[in-house]
């Protein structure tokens, strides 16, 4: 589980650009403020991936526990199974006590992550292959409803055996991180 950013003008760091010096320059509209964005929480697991939620502003503890109960609770309930651990990171709204509650009520067994340790929950892969089609060709959007209508489709179309190999490198990468002091690796 993972919340992202995604903006109308194109993905955060994205200043430059390569082009054809023999071609005409495309053009690039611009925005006061960058125009908007949306935030998107997504989860997924071996068995399948929850619809997206999408929020226009910083969320809450109270918004988060909203997102899980209609996201996630239904997701699981869904799949069929209590075999399951919930990973997210140490975000202060994910370590909140009225989460924590929450979670307890449900009986959702979180996965612990320390704090400080290097992010390898596998949706920030998912991200990053997501942002590559939602902004390919050097996509910008004109409306919030056409970007969430991308990302959409970038999220539907993935394949669940990609989601699964995700999933299954996750002990090879920790045991990575650990042979590499914590450094960052090349996923």
């Amino acid at each position: 589980m993972k919340k992202k950013k995604w903006n109308l003008y194109g993905p955060d760091g994205n200043i430059k650009y390569w082009h054809d010096l023999r071609k005409e320059l495309s053009s690039f509209f611009s925005r006061q403020s960058g125009g908007g964005s949306v935030i998107v929480w997504a989860a997924f697991g071996f068995n399948g991936k929850v619809g997206l939620a999408f929020s226009d502003d910083r969320q809450n503890s109270p918004k988060y526990i909203e997102t899980l109960e209609n996201h996630l609770v239904r997701f699981a309930e869904n799949i069929g199974g209590g075999n399951w651990e919930y990973q997210h990171d140490n975000a202060p709204i994910h370590t909140s006590n009225a989460k924590k509650n929450y979670l307890n009520s449900k009986n959702i067994t979180v996965l612990e992550w320390p704090p400080m340790s290097p992010d390898l929950n596998p949706i920030e892969n998912v991200w990053c292959i997501m942002s590559q089609k939602v902004y390919e060709n050097g996509g910008q959007f004109y409306s919030v409803n056409a970007l969430k209508a991308a990302i959409e489709s970038a999220w539907y179309k993935y394949e669940p055996e990609i989601l699964q190999t995700l999933i299954m490198s996750l002990e090879k990468r920790v045991y990575d991180v650990i042979l590499n002091n914590g450094k960052t690796l090349n996923y």
